[in-house]
């Protein structure tokens, strides 16, 4: 699974600390920690910076760079600030979050185009965002038509389940694996990506609920996810959910995980 860094994200209170004071080395320990983790790409927003928001997005782009091999994913809803990201990102894998079926679908998908970047899609149209497994299922088709007609292959998709919180839908979790499945069977080139640890919001243990989800979700085609690759319960739920869902060859994998934990 490919696995995004979401701690570089401004809704989080001591990062946003850390972007508005400019704290470089609280920053670059970010980055590190989630590289070292086993990211592959790192999100990275900026939004809650307000007018701040490009400034401080470019400044931590040239961490990211400077500090890490991992790709980078430009998570903004202001096609100006991800068009100043995609250039200032030059050289990474990159991905562009996101594209929704609203005013902004045209500019993200032509950012894509020309850089070649992959593209979150959410299944959002003017209606607002699907919640029941038929709504998700039937704005995924749009989403994917509508990113097919405007020449982004589904190889370059990452259609994003819009994973909402169990505290207050208890069928969030049902309705995502049904839409997961929806795309493993319809889209087989495209990959599959959520904020996983949206679903255990509000909720106590959350590592608890988090893990349990991650195993459904791989078994159900779930191919990326933004969550913290550095967090040791979720380094372990996903060696375990390798396991079941069939993805780790005579369990060699996690065989060699649990063995680098007892000698630590």
């Amino acid at each position: 699974m490919i696995l995004i860094g979401e701690k570089l994200n401004s809704s989080i209170p001591k990062t946003l600390e850390a972007f508005q004071a400019k704290d470089e080395s609280a920053v670059v320990e970010l980055i590190r920690r989630q590289a070292d983790g086993g990211a592959q790409f790192l999100d990275i927003n900026t939004a809650i910076c307000g007018e701040a928001e490009q400034e401080t997005l470019l400044w931590v782009i040239g961490l990211v760079k400077d500090n890490c091999d991992c790709g980078i994913m430009i998570d903004t809803t202001d096609p100006a600030v991800m068009a100043a990201g995609v250039q200032a990102a030059a050289g990474r894998g990159l991905i562009l979050n996101s594209a929704t079926i609203t005013d902004r679908f045209e500019e993200v998908t032509r950012l894509a185009r020309e850089s070649g970047a992959s593209v979150v899609g959410l299944p959002i149209d003017s209606e607002g965002m699907p919640h029941t497994a038929q709504e998700k299922c039937a704005k995924i088709d749009l989403l994917m038509g509508k990113l097919r007609e405007a020449g982004i292959p589904d190889s370059r998709v990452y259609v994003d389940v819009l994973i909402e919180t169990l505290a207050t839908d208890g069928e969030s979790a049902k309705n995502a694996i049904a839409a997961l499945r929806h795309v493993a069977a319809n889209y087989p080139d495209a990959q599959t990506t959520c904020g996983l640890s949206n679903i255990s919001f509000g909720l106590p243990r959350r590592s608890l609920i988090n893990s349990a989800f991650v195993s459904a979700a791989l078994s159900a085609g779930l191919t990326s996810a933004i969550l913290d690759p550095a967090s040791p319960a979720m380094q372990a739920a996903l060696a375990a959910s390798r396991v079941v869902a069939g993805q780790d060859d005579y369990c060699m994998d996690y065989i060699t995980y649990i063995r680098s934990q007892e000698e630590e």
